[in-house]
């Protein structure tokens, strides 16, 4: 997985991230917006990309004024409108319109435009109206037959829906075989509000059966299965189920429509069939909560089940009580040597869940005594520990694991022993012998994880004893036994701790062995700061936005050239031959260009994902998909031909870099870093941490937009900026999103005295605890770094402080 994909599963939590989930568990428009029209009902012939490589330029954003060219006016609406600024939008388009004396071409844009800018804004009313006056005056545009999809879209709206399945009816008809099954699927919205659930059940069908990427398709399966049972007729719903399950591969997903099937075949009378569907679920699913609802379906119906099976599922779900009842009478009706090892294991473990400790010992011994030889057995060894401690006996504990390490030292479990008896030294008041035994794991285990991390630790309390010739010993040792990010954070502090006795000769080596070692990394970000003898996110003395990028696409594509052996001749930045028929991508161009960004979005990753590993591919999918404003999947994109040549982003031409580390929403960011008196490539590092620039990014706890502000924050930023009828949905559009974490990255940036590493973590956890971190570090920012207690906080900070390092050899001069 690329580098930049934890941060899109954790934020893209819309639609598309339930799509994406989906496929987890599942292990004719050009650039310049002009389509061909199309009118006959063969399948058009699309072709995808410009004619020019598709650059950033400025736009400008004084407001309109009436004698402003046409043209000016019309680029500026198209801003607004990218930038969120609907109403604004909405008016300038009607300003061109009013003003009767636009070139034809740019009238049309205008009032194409008036209607997609009220759509966003939900004003479906004057969206229709739009839509409908440019399609009246002007049929032969190439824009035509989109402008029917999206007036049904706003007549969808309105709940005017004859109207709108007239307006889905004729798209299709007019450009079949583009996005069939995604306009199948809205008639079928459409007639099942109506009322005609047959043919809203035809058309559902149609949509099934047409092509669109597996994700989304199993995803409509599931919706026309509720549709069928709706309709009371589940036997086409069982066979929606069926065809899911032709196709699924994680068992938590197949459990979850196996289950359905289940009820729905007993729901119709077919109980014996659906019983049997439960045992399947019991028998192949164990450890999912399905199992459990389908064990008590099958306990009630008085069907038989294994006791050792039941045991099971009662402990994956969380039922120990009856985990421990089952498993006790599957004890009890055969010889103990006939008995698994793992129940022992799972009977142990339940009865330390309520609090039984000596029964949870005792359970771990039976397995220790009778299978000697078993692969569980060090794992039984450790929860012998962990009862121990949990049940507050810190020496027992730590007895048991050095019992281990002593004993059972040819057991892959003995390293992680060694590392628990020091850890809990470490943190009961014991530091010397914490450090002995991080040591001794260090020479025993030096390849495995808790080595590494033992060092860390043993290093770390040394320097926190204020041991800086046992501190550097430690970190020199991790330097030379690891890579990457543990590598350069090593080299990191032995410079840290070499400069501070004065051998700046041995500083500098290490501070450049730690800059080379993870480029793209913090510490490595850090140590280049250092050399270059700048504080921690140093502003630039200026910025550079505008680049010559016909000069720098070409130093690009002879990089892509040498890099990866291409031997194709011209321009490299046009979509393959491959790609222009890539019927993903030709559905994904179509439904972006009629406003579909959901559905677009899922399939542009459907067809990035494919291609993942071809780094040519993958730079000309980048190129046109920021070309179309589809950023979040250009960025995607943009990391593969990076991580294919298996270098740092600034290792590469700038113009790829750039890719991955773009500028958008350039005049919304910069305006609100001026006003806000902070660095706009620390704005645009916190965007691109917090959504890839997905304006519509949404995560777990609330938080929405660019920015990512969690409700409460929000409202509170609200309150204060007296912003209108404040909606939470407000910061789906970029520029609300951009302003309110630039107010609260700024309140943060006072409130610690521009220290912008205490604003990040403040920004990210809350002030509280940043300013307790920031007490306990005296200031230090690498010491600031360790005294985060809350892992996601420091890596959320460490990763911000790396991409500013990036934005800043980029755009900073």
């Amino acid at each position: 997985m690329c580098s930049d994909c934890p941060q899109i599963l954790m934020k893209r939590s819309r639609l598309f991230l339930i799509l994406f989930t989906l496929f987890l568990t599942l292990t004719a428009c050009n650039l310049n917006g002009q389509p061909e029209i199309i009118y006959v009902t063969a399948t058009p012939e699309i072709t995808l990309g410009p004619t020019e490589p598709p650059t950033l330029v400025p736009t400008p954003t004084i407001p309109p004024t009436p004698t402003t060219p046409p043209e000016v006016a019309l680029q500026l609406a198209n801003q607004y409108l990218t930038n969120g600024y609907y109403e604004n939008a909405v008016s300038t388009f009607q300003q061109i319109i009013a003003s009767g004396g636009a070139p034809p071409g740019i009238a049309a844009s205008a009032i194409f435009g008036l209607g997609r800018a009220s759509l966003r804004e939900g004003l479906f009313q004057d969206a229709v109206n739009a839509l409908s006056q440019f399609i009246a005056e002007y049929a032969s545009d190439p824009r035509y037959v989109q402008a029917h999809f999206l007036r049904g879209d706003a007549y969808m709206g309105l709940s005017q829906w004859q109207s709108a399945l007239q307006d889905f009816q004729f798209y299709l008809a007019q450009r079949p075989g583009l996005i069939d099954s995604y306009v199948q699927e809205r008639i079928g919205d459409v007639q099942l509000a109506l009322g005609q659930t047959q043919s809203a059940l035809a058309a559902y069908k149609a949509s099934a059966d047409a092509g669109r990427s597996l994700v989304p398709l199993v995803a409509l399966r599931e919706k026309v299965a509720q549709v069928y049972l709706s309709a009371n007729n589940p036997a086409e719903a069982l066979a929606q189920y069926d065809s899911i399950l032709a196709v699924a591969r994680n068992d938590a997903y197949r459990a979850t429509i196996e289950l359905r099937a289940a009820n729905t075949l007993i729901g119709s009378g077919a109980e014996t069939v659906g019983l049997d569907r439960m045992e399947t679920i019991f028998t192949n699913y164990p450890a999912t909560a399905e199992a459990y609802q389908a064990m008590q379906s099958l306990v009630a119906a008085g069907r038989q089940v294994d006791d050792y099976a039941r045991g099971r599922i009662s402990f994956f779900y969380g039922d120990y009580e009856d985990a421990i009842e089952s498993f006790t009478r599957y004890t009890t009706q055969r010889p103990l040597a006939d008995v698994p090892a793992q129940l022992h294991l799972l009977m142990g473990q339940a009865y330390r869940e309520i609090g039984n400790t000596s029964a949870a010992l005792v359970a771990f011994q039976t397995l220790l005594d009778q299978y000697p030889t078993d692969p569980l057995f060090g794992q039984a060894l450790l929860e012998q520990g962990r009862t121990r401690f949990l049940a507050n006996d810190i020496p027992g504990a730590i007895e048991q694991y050095l019992r281990i390490a002593n004993t059972y030292s040819y057991l892959p479990e003995s390293a992680e022993a060694l590392w628990r008896a020091a850890y809990l030294y470490g943190t009961n008041s014991n530091p010397t012998e914490s450090r002995t035994l991080f040591e001794r794991l260090s020479s025993e285990y030096p390849d495995t994880e808790q080595a590494r991390s033992g060092l860390f630790l043993a290093a770390t309390a040394a320097y926190n004893a204020q041991d800086n010739t046992g501190a550097e010993r430690l970190y020199a040792r991790l330097a030379t036994t690891t890579t990457g990010d543990d590598q350069a954070a090593a080299y990191l502090w032995v410079g840290r701790l070499a400069a501070a006795r004065g051998d700046q000769n041995t500083a500098s080596q290490a501070y450049q062995l730690s800059a080379a070692a993870s480029p793209d990394s913090y510490f490595s970000a850090r140590a280049a700061d250092i050399i270059a003898g700048r504080d921690t996110f140093a502003r630039p003395t200026s910025y550079q936005f505008q680049f010559d990028d016909t000069a720098q696409i070409a130093e690009a594509e002879a990089w892509l050239r040498q890099t990866f052996n291409v031997e194709q001749e011209g321009a490299l930045w046009p979509l393959s031959s491959a790609l222009q028929t890539d019927s993903r991508l030709i559905r994904g161009n179509e439904l972006w260009a009629v406003g579909a960004y959901t559905e677009a979005e899922v399939e542009f990753t459907d067809v990035i994902e494919a291609n993942n590993t071809n780094a040519l591919t993958s730079y000309q999918l980048a190129i046109f998909l920021r070309g179309i404003e589809a950023y979040y999947p250009s960025i995607l994109a943009s990391s593969y031909i990076i991580r294919t040549a298996g270098v740092g982003t600034l290792e590469a031409p700038p113009y790829i870099a750039r890719l991955r580390y773009p500028t958008y929403y350039l005049s919304v960011v910069e305006d609100a870093a001026n006003r806000y008196d902070i660095d706009p490539l620390l704005l645009f590092s916190l965007i691109r941490h917090e959504s890839l620039f997905d304006t519509y990014a949404t995560a777990a706890a609330g938080e929405k937009g660019l920015t990512q502000v969690i409700p409460p924050t929000a409202q509170y930023i609200a309150d204060e900026l007296n912003w209108p009828n404040y909606q939470h949905s407000d910061l789906f559009r970029p520029y609300a999103g951009i302003e309110f974490g630039a107010f609260f990255l700024a309140e943060n940036l006072r409130r610690f005295n521009d220290n912008a590493q205490a604003a990040l973590a403040g920004y990210n956890a809350g002030p509280g605890r940043a300013i307790q971190w920031l007490e306990l570090s005296g200031g230090d920012p690498d010491q600031f770094m360790t005294a985060i207690t809350i892992d996601s906080t420091r890596t959320y900070v460490q990763r911000i402080y790396g991409f500013y390092s990036i934005y800043r050899s980029l755009y900073g001069r």
